[in-house]
């Protein structure tokens, strides 16, 4: 099928205020994609464009080959949606969301009832009216209708935004099962640990653009790995001098750094010492992400 999504030069502005400032961005069938950000990096406005919902103020979005502008039903046709601020009408029972969503649609829902059971729907609550729910119950709602009809593509906003651990594990589990058929996932998220869990490749927004893009693992393990050594032997001055080392510490026999590069050069070092442990964890997303961003807590707006 080649490439599922694609996004050129999209701009979006809302009452001179820009949103979105020419993000560009592909993704191949069968991927997995992250689109990571804080609050107002344009997410959001991103992902209502992919889908139509809001009117791009230039540039061009294509999705399973058709032009989002001007062939919007054939582009959605095999779409599921969930949107980041997931909201049911409150009079309607849980069932009856399910069937208009569904009939919007336009395709059976052929996992419904499975998918109730994986999510623990019971029928009990679905008779329930919406107004009853947890913000936890509507969000498994909103993932039931996302992939009732067995879509090819999903494109979740904060997908797991008010489920439990074991939920959370569950959802991961139909992203697995998705892809192994062959399945394309669009995610966004604010929950690092989710998209390093679940996408191959990722886009870091920033202020409305993209500033970095690549495998997932490029933007984590292949940056800084920390590590921690212990030996049985006390080194001597400058014996751990080795290229890529930064930020050694040491305490007597314990020793702690961090390493960027090629790892070869210091196994083989290693291997010259009496070694008692070694440990070595690479550098998680939201270390990467923060590392662009600046520390926790700068530059977030709600």
């Amino acid at each position: 099928m080649g490439v599922v999504i694609e996004v050129t030069g999209l701009v979006k502005r809302y009452s001179g205020k820009l949103a979105v400032d020419g993000v560009s961005l592909s993704v191949a069938a069968g991927e997995a994609f992250g689109y990571v950000g804080p609050n107002g990096a344009g997410k959001t406005t991103t992902i209502r464009s992919i889908l139509g919902l809001v009117r791009p103020t230039a540039g061009t979005i294509r999705v399973l080959g058709h032009d989002v502008a001007t062939d919007l039903g054939a582009a959605l046709a095999d779409v599921g949606h969930l949107p980041g601020e997931f909201g049911l009408w409150p009079q309607m029972t849980g069932a009856e969301c399910l069937e208009y969503l569904g009939a919007l649609q336009r395709r059976p829902p052929v996992r419904r009832q499975e998918l109730c059971d994986r999510l623990e729907l019971a029928q009990a609550e679905l008779r329930r009216q919406v107004r009853l729910y947890s913000r936890g119950m509507r969000q498994k709602i909103g993932l039931v209708q996302a992939f009732q009809h067995a879509p090819h593509v999903l494109v979740l906003d904060e997908p797991t935004e008010g489920l439990d651990p074991v939920m959370k594990e569950r959802f991961v589990g139909l992203l697995a099962e998705h892809r192994a058929a062959g399945g394309t996932v669009f995610l966004s998220s604010h929950i690092l640990s989710e998209v390093e869990q679940t996408t191959e490749r990722v886009a870091v927004v920033k202020a409305g653009r993209i500033v970095a893009t690549g495998a997932t693992a490029d933007l984590t393990g292949e940056r800084v790995h920390h590590c921690t050594l212990v030996l049985k032997h006390p080194l001597g001055a400058g014996e751990l001098a080795i290229a890529g080392i930064s930020g050694l510490a040491s305490d007597g026999l314990l020793h702690r750094f961090e390493f960027r590069g090629d790892m070869e050069p210091l196994m083989r070092r290693l291997g010259t010492l009496a070694v008692q442990e070694f440990v070595c964890e690479p550098e998680h997303l939201a270390e990467t992400f923060f590392e662009i961003y600046g520390e926790p807590g700068e530059g977030r707006t709600r």
